[in-house]
């Protein structure tokens, strides 16, 4: 799969099923994550694997946070530590700014998210099927405590990995007009609408 392909096509997978990733797949997303836009090479991120068993530990953690905050109904406290194990394997992806650096804490965040795409995306090229997900009670002192996050770290989400469940084919995406979210500026400083229809790539993005 060429790299263009692979961006127009990479999908959010609905349901994941065994197999997961191998240790070989894990280790291609992991360093392609590392090639994230990373503004003075701050390495402003970092990466938790959680498959096989260990995806119970993080499920009791899950379900530790939700008793603590208390009234939450058994269902709800269910559902929620359901999401660690609703998949074969995850890859979390944690905000580790450096604090004192001269680069804003907004732009280091948008490397770790960049860093969250390139796994999507390695996993795409490797046929690993995907979804980045929110994470539950991901300030919880459980839930920080599972992924060993220290002083500003935060829990930015964790991106779900496996097989794509036949059940459940992947949903069609609309191609998305571009004049209706890109603009260009022009000589006399005005914003007009973008003119690339006939640059569209030619891909198949179903």
């Amino acid at each position: 799969m060429d790299a263009l392909a692979c961006l127009m096509t990479r999908r959010t997978a609905t349901r994941l099923v065994e197999p997961g990733p191998t240790d070989e797949q894990l280790a291609v997303m992991l360093a392609a994550a590392t090639t994230a836009p990373d503004h003075k090479m701050l390495r402003p991120w970092r990466f938790v694997v959680v498959r096989g068993e260990a995806r119970e530990v993080l499920a009791n953690a899950i379900t530790a946070a939700a008793e603590a905050v208390g009234g939450l109904a058994e269902p709800v406290i269910r559902k929620a530590a359901g999401k660690a194990t609703r998949s074969p394997a995850l890859i979390a992806v944690i905000a580790s700014r450096v604090p004192g650096a001269r680069v804003p804490r907004a732009e280091q965040d948008a490397s770790a998210a960049a860093a969250a795409q390139n796994l999507c995306l390695a996993a795409h090229a490797q046929g690993v099927a995907s979804a980045w997900k929110s994470t539950p009670l991901p300030d919880s002192d459980q839930v920080r405590a599972v992924f060993g996050l220290t002083g500003g770290e935060e829990l930015l989400g964790w991106v779900e990995l496996g097989t794509l469940s036949d059940a459940v084919p992947l949903p069609s995406r609309e191609p998305v007009a571009l004049s209706a979210v890109a603009s260009e500026l022009t000589a006399d400083g005005q914003l007009t609408p973008v003119g690339l229809a006939a640059a569209l790539v030619s891909v198949d993005t179903r």
